[in-house]
């Protein structure tokens, strides 16, 4: 339901802009509704991916557990009471079926309050995720259709699934209400599943070490193979752990029985164990990948080789300068006061043509035509710095200094079009201009004479300053651009601790030509507000997830306490406290609290290594073992509801029922 085509089914819809009165826009240009460039269908699909996933590995639980409720009923049918067993199972399996069709419109109702919601807040908490308030909730007949119809065919296989199996025990264990299998019939799973278990680790360990060098679009279908083939891989490991009844002995000699029992009685339903455990791990990737994708550069120093480049403030003004601010002339003849020299003299200011366009940043939620252009001056090519994701470098020269790739000539393309180098930050080339391949690829634009200039692509900067620009050298500039005249774009290097002096002061003396200035932090923590706000709607799908994996857990808690009831009733019979057994099923529920916690982590790990290593994401660890301790605390609170039924349960029937 998110994609920024206004025709594409299931879409958010864009109402028609206003024409716009920008010269560098022509008047087709300002009646069209243009091309969205944020494909948010894709977004929510894939970071949903793991939410739908735990919805589908929580429903046999419930429905097995809505089974054990009534499996006296098949029991009783196969005794003779003129019910088929599998007569009666139909029965139960309609009427599960009835259940899920009707909850399935609840669902599709709650699906459509849900995406509302979110759009709610795209429109006002998260507005700098889209910079515009006036999205629309857009849902087709076919999409309610598809999404009910989903609903349904998970359930009904959850469903008859669980009567299959109920059917499997005997009547006496249907009618004592006590289906499923113990760890002492589980028997040693064969060795294929830990060898593929292996394979899978292996296979996104590999993915994950080549997405250090994949393009920033394969990367991010990397980073979601990764993290489900480690998640599956370690969730094989678990059950056959669990399996195998590898858990060690239920009693030893000193302190620690009740910890090894707890384990133990995991391994009772290893199935059951390792889907409470991939619930919890489900959620627990996604709230610590999308944590570690929150980056924040408010504060840092200024670095020659990182996003800023070195520079500590950035000018825009939006009248023409001539004069060169970095000479006491040039400063003389705009009026900069003499006491002010001192400022001026111990910074570097390094001035860039502009040629206006559209913005093509991630502030812009539409496809720019005509984005805006910068002259890059000589002065600047030889200084080098930032932070390089790809490039198109083939001598020394150029590998030490990307920026020499702008003073390449290039021929005139095939058809006499004449070609330019130009560099982009990687996130502008590929989600606002969708240029996906990178380095090599082409982008035309307009001269003044209306005549197309193809730009090609000569390397990507991360995470940067320049995001919304296309960077080409000033010779290009005056070469197909030569009425853009003076500098209205300026990157001032100067001593941290004298920057916000030197800010106010530039404030001060260039107030007559609309300037603008902004630590490079503040540029940076403006455009990685849009990433960072939408990784706050994901976290949303993350509590989701949360949720549906906390309610699972209970559920199969609740299940595990009301097929062993009789079993704690003779425990109690034979001297064990109430709370005793309380902590007992405390501790089973915690141990698969943190086993889907570490599941969970080691998935985001492996599937974060590449964006770790490439600088584009960092760990959170104060932030991150907050948001875990609450994971566990919620865990444990839904488990009271286990406890409880331990503590409340009469002895006396269960004792008769064993």
């Amino acid at each position: 339901m998110a994609s920024t085509r206004p025709d594409s089914p299931g879409s958010l819809k864009f109402p028609p802009r206003p024409p716009a009165s920008s010269s560098s826009r022509s008047s087709v240009w300002a009646w069209r509704l243009r091309e969205g460039a944020t494909p948010f269908n894709v977004l929510f699909l894939m970071f949903s991916f793991f939410i739908i996933a735990a919805a589908v590995m929580s429903s046999p639980s419930c429905s097995a557990s809505a089974i054990d409720q009534r499996s006296a009923e098949i029991g009783f049918a196969a005794c003779g009471s003129g019910f088929t067993p599998r007569r009666a199972a139909g029965l139960l399996a309609a009427e599960g079926l009835v259940v899920a069709s009707l909850a399935s419109v609840l669902g599709v109702v709650a699906g459509i309050g849900y995406a509302a919601l979110m759009l709610t807040g795209l429109r006002t908490w998260w507005v700098e995720a889209v910079v515009v308030p006036f999205l629309e909730l857009h849902a087709t007949p076919l999409s309610l259709a598809a999404g009910y119809a989903s609903g349904v065919l998970v359930s009904a296989g959850a469903i008859v699934w669980s009567v299959r199996q109920a059917r499997k025990s005997s009547a006496a264990v249907l009618l004592a209400s006590r289906g499923g299998g113990s760890l002492a019939s589980a028997g040693s799973p064969s060795r294929w599943w830990t060898w593929s278990a292996g394979f899978l680790l292996i296979a996104a360990t590999g993915i994950a070490v080549a997405a250090v060098w994949m393009h920033e679009d394969a990367r991010a279908g990397a980073f979601f193979g990764t993290g489900s083939l480690v998640l599956t891989a370690l969730l094989i490991l678990v059950w056959t752990r669990l399996r195998s009844g590898a858990t060690g002995p239920a009693v030893a000699v000193g302190r620690g029985n009740l910890p090894r029992l707890a384990i133990r009685n995991a391994a009772r339903h290893p199935g059951r164990s390792a889907l409470s455990i991939g619930l919890v791990a489900a959620a627990s990737f996604l709230i610590i990948a999308i944590g570690a994708f929150h980056l924040d550069p408010v504060g840092r120093e200024p670095q020659r080789s990182s996003g800023d480049g070195g520079f500590a403030l950035v000018a825009e003004t939006s009248q023409p300068i001539y004069q060169d601010l970095n000479t006491a002339a040039g400063r003389a003849d705009l009026g900069i006061a003499a006491q002010d020299a001192a400022l001026f003299d111990s910074a570097s200011i390094m001035p860039l043509r502009v040629k206006a366009g559209d913005d093509a940043s991630c502030l812009n939620l539409y496809k720019p035509q005509q984005p805006r252009i910068l002259g890059v001056p000589q002065a600047m090519i030889e200084r080098g710095g930032f932070d390089w994701a790809d490039t198109d470098a083939d001598s020394p020269a150029e590998h030490t200094n990307p920026w020499l790739l702008l003073t390449r000539q290039l021929p005139p393309d095939l058809d006499g079009t004449p070609r330019v180098p130009v560099v982009i930050e990687k996130n502008t080339a590929m989600y606002a201009l969708h240029l996906w391949n990178g380095v090599g690829e082409t982008f035309d634009v307009a001269d003044r004479h209306g005549q197309p200039i193809r730009l090609v692509v000569a390397g990507l900067l991360n995470n940067g300053i320049f995001q919304g620009d296309l960077l080409i050298s000033e010779e290009a500039l005056l070469k197909h651009f030569p009425d853009t005249s003076g500098y209205r774009f300026f990157l001032i290097e100067a001593d941290p601790r004298r920057v916000a002096d030197l800010s106010a002061v530039v404030n001060q003396t260039l107030g007559s030509y609309g300037v603008r200035v902004e630590t490079t932090g503040e540029r940076l923590a403006r455009f990685l507000a849009v990433q960072n706000t939408y990784l706050s709607t994901f976290q949303s799908l993350g509590g989701l997830g949360l949720l549906l994996g906390t309610l699972g857990l209970a559920a199969v808690e609740l299940r595990n306490v009301l097929e062993r009831r009789g079993e704690l009733a003779l425990l109690r019979a034979t001297g064990f406290r109430r709370r005793t057994l309380a902590w007992l099923v405390m501790l089973e529920n915690g141990l698969l609290l943190i086993g889907g916690l570490v599941v969970g982590g080691l998935a985001a790990l492996v599937a974060l290594l590449p964006h770790l290593l490439s600088g584009g994401a960092s760990i959170p660890w104060p932030s991150l073992a907050g948001t875990l301790l609450a994971v566990l605390a919620v865990g444990l609170f839904a488990g009271l509801a286990a406890v409880r039924t331990v503590l409340a349960a009469p002895m006396l029937p269960a004792l008769r029922g064993e």
